[in-house]
């Protein structure tokens, strides 16, 4: 592991926090230009992903600060985001909030937009947790399997367990991201009905957490509903909300003709002011 890249003196690179800077880098780039064929205009991307990433990295730090209070021993603590410790609902949750109030202003349409970002959330996911497994974070149980990675002890998930093989959740994760990338750059090679490329998203990265959280170790506040933890209850509510989001737009699609390609709008545009 290497929770350190680089350190000059008192300077020192973070590989968690290098990672989840160049997830928001190349994430907000796959979105600009995807935009205009959605009737978007980049402008826009570059202005609401700023509002998504403020709001996504206090988001998740504030739900993370919530489960692992015994961590937290002063406000240096509770901000210290380039160590890791972030929960990615907690950042989802935010950054959808904040988004939505973001475009409704705009007067852009939500659902047009999360199209557009769908594919950059998972290929930020990818990104993202590979910075986890470079920090030792997020660290999976116990296993006897060959694959099982044995942590240092100077990570989380070494002065955990020592040097008992974990399973490597980060790489799950980052496995489950790559895939919601792929399909849904697939899936949009052909024009869909607004919203469902989201509603896509949805469901496999809501289905893909819920399944990697039965290998990832928590503490016991976590677990809320037997076996089940608090992020799978969120897990299970996206999902739900992607099928119904699903079922909408494809009665919507059959209640119209399908919609055509939407030209990019020019600068000043309602559906792509960026002012």
């Amino acid at each position: 592991m290497h929770p350190t890249l680089v350190k000059l003196g008192p300077l020192e690179l973070h590989a968690y926090g290098f990672m989840l800077a160049l997830s928001f880098f190349f994430g907000i780039l796959l979105a600009a230009r995807r935009a205009p064929a959605r009737g978007v205009n980049p402008d826009a991307v570059f202005d609401c992903a700023l509002v998504i990433v403020f709001a996504a990295i206090i988001g998740a730090r504030l739900m993370y600060v919530v489960f692992h209070t015994s961590e937290v021993h002063g406000i240096v603590d509770a901000i210290a985001v380039w160590r890791g410790g972030l929960t990615m609902y907690g950042g989802v949750l935010a950054a959808m909030g904040a988004a939505w109030v973001h475009l409704r202003r705009r007067g852009i349409p939500f659902l047009r937009m999360a199209d557009v970002m769908a594919p950059s959330l998972g290929l930020g996911l990818m990104v993202t947790r590979i910075g986890c497994f470079l920090n030792g974070c997020c660290y999976g149980k116990p296993t006897g399997a060959s694959w099982g990675v044995r942590f240092p002890e100077h990570t989380l998930g070494g002065s955990v367990f020592g040097d008992k093989p974990l399973h490597p959740t980060q790489l799950y994760s980052s496995a489950v991201g790559l895939i919601i990338l792929l399909v849904l750059l697939a899936v949009d090679r052909r024009r869909r009905a607004e919203g469902q490329l989201f509603a896509l998203y949805l469901i496999l990265e809501g289905t893909g957490r819920f399944a990697v959280d039965f290998f990832r170790y928590y503490e016991a506040n976590v677990y809320v509903a037997g076996a089940l933890t608090v992020n799978q209850l969120i897990s299970a509510g996206i999902v739900l909300c992607g099928f119904v989001l699903l079922v909408q737009s494809a009665r919507a699609r059959q209640g119209g003709s399908a919609p055509a390609a939407v030209p990019a709008p020019a600068a000043g545009d309602a559906a792509g002011a960026s002012r």
